[in-house]
């Protein structure tokens, strides 16, 4: 049996209630030469018996079990150990894609080989398949700074996976963002602007809408650990606004001064103006934050106040 020229995984945990929409999607591909990996990370809902009824009815379905709850990435790596494709992606249980979203990215990657991976935007959807808004990721290429990641609608080579070795289990959590910074320090990327090729569903259990705050802060650490490699390969300018960002960020919101004044060091060595702008900036913020946490403490003070009263 010849090898499919993509493979899609597709990790799962309790996700009966969309993920018959989100393998539907996969399966309504106009590109169709690929295969799907379902890696059921034991779920205890019906997605187990959900997933092995779609498989009977598509060959092109693989399914795994995991024989413990292994967490995201490494049932991503558990997928992608079984993908046979010249090509990566994986998808989630409750989004799901348009029905030109593989043909679009794979011409994308086989018009120039020198395309590595290629990521696009997408919509946002509520618990109904309402779009309510959409989310923009940016051309790293343009501004690293202002880049959010390769979303959730990408294709990379195998090869891509093989050199970063797969995604870091310790990067919970934030593991495609991890894995794609660091791809990026060794491959060509191609942002696609649109958001018509895949639908990204934000409800009231979904890690974007419970951990949004961790989410930033893992990312940011997970910058500096690249931090190095980000030094060899963005230019002058870029790598100015990155030192900036740091800098304001540990002094306004971490409070670190050793770090604050590890990046504004290295702040000037790029740019003496953007050095002055941040020292002349951070105070500013700082004030700004403290003006709302004092007006957040009076307004739950007279709050509680005017609660106990009532009560009397």
């Amino acid at each position: 049996m010849s090898a499919p020229l993509v493979s899609i995984v597709l990790p799962t945990y309790n996700g009966s209630r969309y993920i018959r929409q989100s393998v539907g999607s996969c399966l309504a591909q106009h590109f169709t030469d690929f295969e799907l990996i379902i890696v059921n990370d034991c779920s205890t809902d019906d997605t187990a018996s959900i997933i092995e009824e779609l498989g009977r009815q598509d060959a092109r379905i693989k399914i795994i079990h995991n024989e413990f709850n292994k967490k995201l990435p490494l049932s991503l790596n558990t997928g992608f150990a079984q993908a046979r494709g010249k090509y990566h992606t994986w998808t989630s249980d409750d989004n799901y894609y348009a029905p030109d979203a593989l043909e679009k990215m794979v011409a994308i990657l086989e018009a120039d080989p020198h395309r590595d991976l290629v990521y696009t935007d997408y919509s946002l959807v509520d618990e109904e398949c309402h779009v309510f808004g959409t989310r923009t990721f940016h051309n790293i290429y343009d501004s690293f700074t202002d880049w959010l990641g390769c979303g959730a609608c990408f294709l990379y080579k195998e090869e891509v996976f093989r050199a970063n070795k797969g995604y870091n289990p310790g990067a919970f959590l934030i593991e495609d963002y991890d894995f794609f910074m660091r791809a990026f320090l060794q491959f060509n990327f191609y942002y696609l602007p649109g958001y018509d090729l895949y639908f990204y569903r934000e409800h009231p259990s979904s890690l974007t809408s419970t951990q949004g705050d961790v989410v930033n802060d893992l990312a940011k650490i997970m910058i500096e650990r690249q931090m190095t490699g980000l030094e060899k390969k963005l230019p002058p300018p870029q790598l100015a606004l990155l030192y900036r960002k740091f800098a304001v960020f540990n002094a306004v919101q971490k409070n670190n001064a050793r770090k604050y004044r590890l990046y504004l060091g290295k702040l000037w060595d790029l740019s003496r103006r953007q050095a002055f702008v941040t020292v002349l900036y951070v105070p500013l913020m700082k004030l700004k934050h403290l003006a709302a946490l004092s007006l957040t403490g009076w307004g739950a003070f007279l709050r509680l106040c005017f609660t106990k009263k009532k009560k009397h």
